[in-house]
C-alpha cells in the first residue's frame, strides 16, 4: 500500500466519522492547510499526534453540523461579551459530544491542549473566557488538568471554585437548553466581576502593548538604560495624549488654504483630468463620502460585527501565522541599533575602566543609528460592488481585519476604505441627464458611494467594528474604479508619512450600466488604466493589486491573481511583506 492510499483511507474514515456524528450523510469534508472553510481539516499524517488533532477537528466539524439548527446567539451589544457567549457555546458542544462519545472527549482535549501552546491572551475577557472553558470542562467531563491549563485557570481559580457548589449542577442542566447555558454564562461572569466597561477596556488594550520592545540593547549600560527607558516612557505618554486629543476630535482638522491649493495641484498633475483626460462626469452634486457607521444602526453594525468574529473563528490559527510572521518582519525593522566610538552623542559607559587604567584616555561616545524603516501608511482600497458578494466579500473583510489589527500592532498607520455606487443603474445622476434631454457621451453617469470603514488616525479599537459592514447586503452595488483610485491617492496625499502603500482588491473590471450604456463600451475601462499608469509613474505612492478570480495584471504592474478566495489573507500579507523588504533591504 503506497502512501497516497494511506492518506486517502484516512481522509475517508475521518468523513465517516464525521459524517456519523453529524448524523448528516451528505456531509462534505475538504482537507487542506489553506483552507478558511469551517469544514476543513488542515493537517492529514499518519503520525499518531497529527492524527488525534486531525480526529479532533473532524469531531468538531461533526458537533456544529449535529446543532446547527439552533438559532444564533443573541446579541447584547456589548462586542467582547458577544465574543465570550460565542466561544463558551462552542465550550457547551463540546461537553455535549464528549458526554456522548469518550472518543471526541479525548481528541477534542487534545487539540485544545495543542492551541493552548500558542495562547498569548491580550485582555481579561481573554484570560477569562479560557479560563471559563478549563473550568466547566474539568468538572463536567472529570479532566485531569495539565501544567498549562493549571497556569491559565489560576488567577480565576480561587473565585470560580467558590462557585462550583452554586453553578456546575445548573450548568449541567442547561446543556440541552442553549439560552439557558448562556444565562448561566453570563451570571458567572457577572460574579466574577468582569467588566465591559469601555473605558476600561480600551486603557487595558492600550497598555497590553511593546512593554519592552528595547530589550534587546545588551551591555551594561544600567543606568543609561534607565534613562532611556524613561524618555521612552514619556514619549509614549505623549503619543497616547496626541491619540486622545484625535479620538474627541474624531480624527477632523481644518485644512489650511494652503495645504487645500497644494494637495488640489496634486491631484490636478496626477491626471489632468479636466484639460487633457477624455473622461468626464455628468453630475457630482450626487456623490457622497460617507463614513461606515453612518450607513446602518449601531446595533446593526454590532450584530454584523460579532458575525464577522464568528467568520473568522474557524480560521484563527491560519491567521495567527500569517499575522506573527509579518509583525515579527516589522518590529525587527524598527529595532533601535548604536554606532560606537563617536566624538560626541551618549556616553558609552562600557568604556569608562579604560580611563581609571589610562587616564589619558578620552571618552568615548556612541549615536544611534537612523533606521530604514520610514514612517509607513499603508491603504486598503476594497471593491465594494455587487460582484463581490458572498464568499469574496467575506473573505475581503476578514482581510483587512486581519492586515489592519497587525500593522496597528506595530505602529504603522491603516486605511481601509470601500468604494461602490449610491444605486443600480444610475440614480439621480440619470434623472438629471433625462431631464436634460439626453445630451449624448454625458460621461460617468451614476452616483458614487466612497465608504471609509477605517481613517488612518483612528484607533483600531474605535474602527474595527465598521468592518462588519462590509457583510451587509445591500450595500453592494457597482463599481467605478479609476475615480475610487483617485479618491483613495487625494487622502494619501494628504499625510505625513514617507512612504505610502495603496492596496486595492478587486474581482475585475469596472462595471457602472448606466454609464457604460452611454458611452463606449470600454470608458471606465480606460480611464483606469489612465489613472493606474499615471499613479505608478508620476507619484511615489506603491501601488498593488489582487484580483479575486480575475486576472488584474493587465491594469496593474504590480499585481496576483488568487482563484481561491481562501487564499486572499496570505496573498494580501505576502504582497506587504515584499514590500518592506524592498523598500527596507
Amino acid at each position: 500500500m503506497n502512501d497516497k492510499s494511506k492518506d486517502q483511507i484516512l481522509k475517508d474514515a475521518l468523513s465517516s466519522s464525521t459524517r456519523a456524528i453529524s448524523q448528516k450523510k451528505e456531509l462534505e469534508i475538504s482537507f487542506g492547510i489553506d483552507s478558511l472553510s469551517g469544514n476543513s481539516i488542515p493537517k492529514i499524517s499518519p503520525s499518531k499526534k497529527d492524527l488525534i488533532v486531525s480526529r479532533g477537528k473532524a469531531d468538531k466539524i461533526a458537533l456544529k453540523e449535529k446543532y446547527s439548527f439552533e438559532k444564533p446567539n443573541k446579541i447584547t451589544g456589548i462586542q467582547e461579551l458577544d465574543q465570550i457567549l460565542f466561544e463558551q457555546n462552542d465550550v457547551r458542544l463540546d461537553i455535549l459530544g464528549s458526554l456522548q462519545f469518550s472518543g471526541v472527549k479525548n481528541n477534542l482535549h487534545r487539540i485544545f491542549l495543542d492551541s493552548l501552546e500558542s495562547f498569548a491572551p491580550e485582555t481579561t475577557h481573554e484570560n477569562a473566557s479560557k479560563a471559563l472553558q478549563i473550568w466547566l470542562k474539568s468538572n463536567i467531563l472529570n479532566l485531569d488538568l495539565t501544567k498549562k491549563e493549571e497556569s491559565c485557570l489560576e488567577p480565576f481559580k480561587k473565585d470560580l471554585s467558590a462557585l462550583e457548589r452554586k453553578y456546575i449542577p445548573r450548568i449541567k442542566n442547561a446543556l440541552d437548553e442553549k439560552d439557558s447555558y448562556l444565562k448561566e454564562i453570563e451570571l458567572i461572569l457577572e460574579e466574577l466581576e468582569i467588566s465591559f466597561d469601555e473605558e476600561e477596556m480600551e486603557e487595558e488594550e492600550s497598555n497590553s502593548y511593546q512593554e519592552d520592545q528595547d530589550e534587546s540593547e545588551e551591555n551594561d549600560e544600567q543606568d543609561e538604560e534607565q534613562s532611556e527607558e524613561e524618555s521612552s516612557s514619556e514619549q509614549q505618554e505623549t503619543e497616547a495624549e496626541s491619540s486622545e486629543e484625535f479620538d474627541i476630535e474624531e480624527g477632523e482638522t481644518e485644512e489650511t488654504e494652503d495645504e487645500w491649493l497644494e494637495n488640489r495641484t496634486k491631484l490636478e498633475e496626477l491626471l489632468g483630468q479636466e484639460r487633457e483626460s477624455e473622461y468626464k462626469v455628468f453630475s457630482r452634486d450626487y456623490d457622497e463620502v460617507i463614513d461606515a457607521e453612518d450607513l446602518c444602526s449601531s446595533e446593526e453594525l454590532r450584530r454584523l460585527r460579532t458575525r464577522l468574529d464568528q467568520l473568522i473563528d474557524p480560521s484563527k490559527s491560519v491567521i495567527a501565522k500569517l499575522a506573527n510572521r509579518l509583525q515579527r518582519l516589522l518590529l525587527a525593522q524598527q529595532n533601535r541599533s548604536w554606532e560606537y566610538d563617536k566624538d560626541e552623542g551618549i556616553l558609552d559607559t562600557s568604556k569608562l575602566h579604560k580611563i581609571i587604567t589610562d587616564p589619558l584616555t578620552s571618552l568615548s561616545f556612541k549615536q544611534e543609528k537612523d533606521t530604514k524603516f520610514k514612517d509607513t501608511v499603508v491603504t486598503i482600497l476594497v471593491d465594494s460592488s455587487g460582484s463581490m458578494r458572498g464568499r469574496s466579500m467575506t473573505t475581503a473583510a476578514i482581510s483587512a481585519d486581519i492586515i489592519g489589527a497587525t500593522l496597528d500592532r506595530c505602529n504603522i498607520k491603516t486605511e481601509i476604505l470601500g468604494f461602490t455606487t449610491k444605486h443600480w443603474k444610475g440614480g439621480d445622476s440619470r434623472k438629471l441627464w433625462v431631464e436634460c434631454g439626453k445630451p449624448s457621451n454625458p460621461g460617468r453617469l451614476n452616483d458614487l458611494r466612497h465608504i471609509i470603514f477605517k481613517p488612518a488616525d483612528l484607533a483600531w479599537r474605535r474602527a474595527k467594528k465598521n468592518l462588519g459592514l462590509m457583510l451587509r447586503e445591500g450595500l453592494l452595488k457597482e463599481n467605478v474604479d479609476g475615480e475610487a483610485l483617485l479618491w483613495a491617492c487625494g487622502r494619501l496625499f494628504k499625510r505625513p508619512e514617507q512612504r505610502q502603500i495603496l492596496m486595492v482588491i478587486s474581482d475585475g473590471a469596472p462595471v457602472d450600466d448606466s454609464t457604460l450604456s452611454t458611452n463606449s463600451t470600454s470608458y471606465l475601462d480606460n480611464h483606469l488604466k489612465q489613472v493606474i499608469r499615471e499613479i505608478e509613474n508620476k507619484t511615489d505612492i506603491d501601488l498593488v493589486a489582487i484580483g479575486i478570480g480575475h486576472d488584474v495584471t493587465r491594469y496593474y504592474s504590480k499585481a496576483v491573481t488568487i482563484h481561491r478566495a481562501e487564499e486572499l489573507g496570505g496573498v494580501m500579507l505576502e504582497q506587504l511583506t515584499e514590500l518592506f523588504i524592498d523598500k527596507n533591504s
